[in-house]
Formats: C-alpha cells, structure tokens, sequence
C-alpha cells in the first residue's frame, strides 16, 4: 500500500513539473501544445534560415509556381522568373510564402526600403493594399487562380500585408497575408516595380562581395544537408 501511495505521489509531482515547465519553457510547451506536439511543428520554413510561425489553425493547401519578368532586358536572364510559392489556409484567409532568386550574376536587387517592420523575429519591408478577387493583376491572378482550384469560395476582395526581405542581392523572400476585405480596390503594386534590378557595377563592392559569400554558405549549407540526409537514409537500409 505505502508502495502505491508513494508512486501516486511521484506521478502527481511529475505532472506538476511538467505544467510548471509548460510556463518557463514555452518554446517548447506552447500554451496549446499536447504531449507529442511541440511548437516546432508549427514553425514552416520560408528560404534559408528565414522561418516563420503559423496559428496551427492554418493547413497547407500545396505549392504554385508564380511567374514574373524585371521591367529591365537582362541578356542571360531565362524569363519568365518564379517565386516558389506555398500557400496556407484559414477558413477565408490565406498566407503565401514565397521566394526567387534572380537567374543572372550580372543584376541585383536594389536594397529594399523601410525594411524595418518586425515579425516572427526579422526586419521586414511592409507593404498593404486590397486585391479584389476578379483582379486581372497579372501577379494576383496567378494566386487567385490557384486559391479558387483548390475550392475554397473567396471573399470579394482581400486585404493584403506583404513582408518581404532582400535575403541576398540575388533573392528576394516574401510572407503574403490576404484575409477578407470589403474596401475598395487600391492600386496594386506590380512585383517589378517593388523589386527593381540594378546592373552589378552600381551595386557598392563590400556589399557584392558579402552577397556572394551569403549565397555561398547557403549553396554549402544545404549540399551538407543533402549529404546527412543521404548518409541518414543508408544507415537506416542497413540496419
């Protein structure tokens, strides 16, 4: 009997600890974590390092590839360029993550301005407008499109939040938040225009010289990667 007193009381100590952790840890206890789940699987990467949290609330619907051009003629560019997408729903709300990286060595992205609004702990550039959803927008219609094939009924219009981030002076990472809007379409800022080239002789030498070595790092970083992956697989065979 004392035995099983005894092991009752561990297991309620053990159950108090745990609680108490959920509290001084909850980056690993989220406040709506259960045992199994930890925020970790919440978290989706974006490009890179970049990694954003989503409400568990949000399901992956799939990816899209969307395509856009530079305003400016690049003679080795292939166009049209794409912004790997992924895109997440709500009930009416959706998020888009997305990147592209600019297929030449000659152009870079101009360093991107008021890259100063902070969310999921990075600096981001702003940017907020209302897309209706008959929108002939070349880049939105491609979202739209996609969105609408996937079944789900969409709001007459979306208010949109764009976050984005000049990872590199060759890639420019996005978050796209659209939730339901009954305002008044507002202009409609074209890809291009918020993200323009620049020949690599205007770019400040240091700063071309550290983009290179970022995308180097990143190309080895994910070679190694590869590599553990691959070498992960073999063990599990053999055993």
């Amino acid at each position: 009997m004392k035995q099983r007193q005894l092991g009752l009381i561990v297991f309620l100590l053990c159950c108090v600890s745990m609680a108490g952790c959920s509290k001084i840890f909850p980056s690993v206890f989220g406040d709506d974590a259960m045992f199994g789940k930890t925020v970790q699987e919440q978290r989706e990467e974006v490009y890179g390092h970049i990694i954003i949290d989503l409400p568990t609330t949000f399901t992956a619907l799939g990816t899209v590839e969307v395509l856009w051009s530079p305003d400016v003629t690049i003679p080795d560019l292939t166009l049209p360029q794409k912004l790997e997408t992924k895109v997440y729903k709500d009930g009416g709300a959706y998020y888009l993550t997305q990147w592209t990286r600019l297929g030449t060595e000659k152009y870079y992205f101009e360093t991107l301005k008021n890259e100063n609004t902070d969310r999921w702990g990075y600096k981001w550039q702003l940017t907020t407008f209302t897309v209706p959803a008959n929108t002939d927008n070349q880049e939105y219609s491609q979202y739209i499109k996609y969105m609408k094939e996937q079944g789900g009924k969409l709001a007459p219009a979306f208010a949109v939040n764009v976050y984005a981030k000049r990872f590199s002076g060759r890639v420019i990472v996005r978050v796209i938040e659209l939730t339901p809007s009954k305002d008044e379409n507002t202009p409609i800022p074209q890809f291009s225009q918020l993200y323009p080239v620049v020949p690599l002789q205007t770019v400040d030498k240091s700063e071309a010289e550290s983009t290179l070595q970022a995308e180097k790092t990143l190309e080895v970083d994910n070679t190694l990667e590869a590599e553990n992956s691959l070498e992960a697989e073999n063990k599990l065979i053999s055993q």
